[in-house]
């Protein structure tokens, strides 16, 4: 019986298909066929309906992060911008040097690091009588947790604060970090001990020339940096007659007592303590 009524069913089926094959009319579909038919219906719907739901929740939570990133940086280089007038030098928001880069010119490993490289926000000018160009600068690294090499993945930026000088002379490489600086961020080496017990609380000095550098940290440099130079997280590089100070992506309130640091140590390094 169950099977004589699975035959009749089909039988209805083949009916109502061929119906439209041999009359060429629209036949309203039996009741099987249209239940299919709307089920299919509704699924797709559904189905693009928590696509855009779930396209709209990641936007909602995505979304002020970036604009509010986006704002912040355009009120980073506003406020630069002030700063940079107030001390009566010169301000671009963009790389002059773009396409290439302006790091590129001068001989530090910092601006060696990541996968892509940029430089904003600088200021260019003369202070106490010594010339100077500051920028931020940011790097990113790419993440190849996979080893895949088609893996372009990038992380997010990683900020400093940059100004450089140029001084008289040329002078072995020289690294004068805190002596809080992450190990990470260290340079490496065997660190420099000097004579004062402070200075060496404070601060860590890297070179492959150990004479030189002890030399370049006379009396007058150590007391320096130990008791006037401004309490930020500083690191002082000098290479040949280039001398940098960087730190972390420094906020604008301190970049004006960041920008006066430089003058003043570079003013310190005599010509006589040159290679």
């Amino acid at each position: 019986m169950g099977a004589r009524r699975r035959t009749r069913r089909d039988r209805r089926s083949s009916v109502c298909a061929s119906a439209d094959a041999h009359t060429g009319r629209r036949e309203a579909p039996c009741g099987a066929c249209a239940s299919e038919a709307g089920h299919r219906m509704r699924v797709v719907p559904l189905v693009m309906l928590a696509l855009g739901g779930l396209a709209a929740f990641v936007a909602l939570i995505a979304a002020p992060f970036y604009l509010d990133r986006f704002r912040r940086e355009l009120s980073r280089a506003d406020e630069i911008e002030g700063i940079a007038h107030e001390l009566s030098l010169t301000f671009a928001r963009t790389d002059p040097a773009y396409p290439g880069s302006t790091a590129f010119h001068y001989p530090f490993e910092l601006f060696s690091r990541g996968v892509e490289q940029i430089c904003e926000n600088f200021i260019g000018g003369t202070i106490g009588g010594v010339d100077l160009i500051a920028f931020d600068f940011l790097y990113r690294q790419r993440v190849d947790s996979d080893g895949e090499p088609g893996n372009d993945i990038r992380s997010e930026p990683i900020r400093f604060s940059c100004a450089i000088a140029t001084v008289v002379g040329a002078r072995p490489h020289v690294v004068i970090e805190p002596a809080s600086a992450p190990p990470p961020d260290r340079a490496g080496g065997e660190p420099v001990r000097l004579e004062w017990g402070d200075f060496n609380a404070r601060y860590r000095v890297i070179s492959p020339d150990r004479g030189f550098a002890a030399a370049l940290l006379d009396l007058a440099l150590m007391t320096w940096l130990v008791d006037e130079a401004p309490r930020l997280p500083l690191t002082w590089e000098i290479q040949r007659d280039q001398v940098l100070c960087r730190a972390p992506s420094l906020a604008p309130r301190d970049v004006p007592t960041f920008l006066r640091a430089l003058p003043e140590f570079a003013k310190r390094i005599g010509a006589a303590a040159s290679g």
